[in-house]
């Protein structure tokens, strides 16, 4: 681990207790002179994001210039009561990861510029992860509380279907807007031109006004209104059926990227045994648009430090391995002829959003019609090639059959000759088949995890082999 962390084995220790003090939801433990991360059953790893996020300095720095206090080096260092030399360090840290969005950040005051949207849900994804809470903010309770009046009426006028990530997302960009507004960085009128998106309430406005002039001295006037939405004025947030219709009518590139990804809908419905419906495929085409579109300027997708849909492909792609890889050229030759959203993050992010729109499609791929043969061999009893087999069948999935080998077989034939008939050999004891081209796994009578993801890693490869020489063979046809 100090090799890993390039640090001495006294400081890797010294920041494990440290880490052990940080959080009562978490904790690093050693067991079997092994170290490993022991959460809480009420916890994730968030938690450990977020404190990381609340004890960083380059974060620290960050947030210190979102509000755009402070002039100078000294004065950042004076307000995190830390030394100049480490301000300077985390600073340059900073700026080389901001680079990567082409975002800068400018001095006197210092001040972060670029891509105006990119900046916002760069913030949006810094707060969301640190978990504030509003109380340990600078504004009021009664900021808040009318903020999300404003939110709320929104929602209700425009008569948006709002699920409650979706809610968090606009309202905490709603007021990381309202800072970057009164800071004077705005979008162009000729962004914010939707004609599918009706204002809050004016009862709403009027309360809240007062305090948006107390705490941002500014007035919370029209174009401030559409600015603060900007998610929703610029139809790149698509929520409702009313708003999407009407939005669609209007803005002729969201029509044609809305039509891009709706194809890209109608391909994935042609892979599935059941096919999508009109309004699956509709579901699927909103949020791609919703998770994406903003990021076309950019180019790069954004993140803080949670990747968790990258984790969550990885282990999929354990136990669903066949359904991934065929999303995955799907999503490679949309991006190349969408010429969009082609790097691995972006492509990770289809994958991922396509599976949890459309969870079915983990086992409702079209499969190879050629099922994979796999042959249970044990030499104890026929008793337990009959509990492996039930085993087998309840822990593997894709079109598959299972066998077994008797007496008859053996008579005439060498294992080489009977293994090399099959696809995958599994067997309850060692066997040493020299040059046999058809692979062994040997397992316990009860299979272990390990070794039923090797099988289910081996199926689904035969699978691909079996499915692409089909699909050549449909081809050439």
């Amino acid at each position: 681990m100090s090799t890993i962390a390039d640090c001495t084995t006294p400081a890797l220790l010294n920041d494990i207790r440290t880490i052990n003090t940080q959080s009562n939801y978490y904790k690093v433990v050693r067991e079997n002179s092994l170290y490993r991360l022991e959460l809480k059953d009420n916890a994730t790893i968030d938690v450990l994001f977020s404190t990381l996020l609340n004890h960083s300095m380059a974060f620290k720095i960050l947030e210190a210039i979102f509000f755009e206090e402070c002039s100078t080096l000294l004065e950042l260092s004076q307000k995190l009561f830390c030394s100049l030399t480490t301000v300077q360090s985390a600073m340059k840290d900073l700026q080389d990861a901001l680079a990567h969005w082409k975002l800068t950040i400018q001095r006197r005051p210092f001040r972060l510029t670029g891509d105006e949207i990119a900046i916002r849900h760069l913030f949006f994804l810094y707060f969301s992860e640190k978990k504030v809470m509003r109380e340990n903010t600078r504004f009021s309770s009664e900021f808040f509380r009318y903020g999300d009046e404003i939110v709320r009426s929104m929602i209700n006028e425009n008569e948006l279907s709002v699920s409650f990530a979706q809610y968090n997302r606009l309202s905490l960009t709603f007021f990381i807007s309202l800072v970057r507004i009164s800071n004077n960085h705005r979008f162009s009128s000729r962004t914010l031109k939707s004609e599918s998106i009706l204002p809050p309430k004016q009862a709403m406005m009027s309360r809240f006004g007062p305090h948006l002039r107390k705490e941002l001295h500014i007035l919370y006037s029209e174009d401030v209104m559409k600015d603060s939405f900007w998610l929703l004025y610029s139809d790149l947030f698509l929520l409702g059926d009313r708003q999407k219709k009407k939005a669609l009518e209007t803005n002729y590139s969201l029509a044609y990227h809305y039509e891009t990804h709706y194809e890209l809908a109608e391909k994935l419905s042609t892979m599935l045994v059941d096919p999508l419906t009109e309004k699956q495929k509709d579901q699927l085409t909103t949020i791609l648009i919703n998770q994406h579109l903003f990021h076309a300027k950019t180019k790069e997708f954004i993140s803080v430090l949670q990747d968790r849909k990258k984790d969550c492909l990885h282990l999929l792609e354990t136990f669903h391995a066949h359904c991934v890889h065929q999303l995955r050229e799907l999503v490679l030759g949309f991006t190349e002829d969408y010429q969009l959203f082609a790097t691995a993050e972006f492509i990770d992010n289809y994958i991922y959003q396509i599976i949890a729109t459309v969870p079915s499609c983990l086992n409702n791929m079209q499969q190879s019609s050629q099922p994979v043969t796999l042959l249970v061999v044990s030499t104890d009893s026929s008793m337990q090639e009959s509990l492996l087999s039930e085993l087998l069948r309840f822990s593997i999935r894709g079109n598959y059959t299972i066998q077994h080998i008797n007496f008859n077989s053996l008579q005439n034939k060498s294992y080489l000759e009977i293994f090399e008939e099959y696809d995958i050999v599994i067997s309850t004891s060692t066997f040493d088949v020299q040059s046999c081209r058809t692979p062994i796994i040997a397992v316990e009578l009860c299979p272990s995890i390990h070794s039923l993801n090797k099988i289910q890693s081996l199926v689904d490869k035969v699978h691909r082999k079996n499915f692409s020489s089909e699909k050549r063979e449909a081809i050439s046809v």
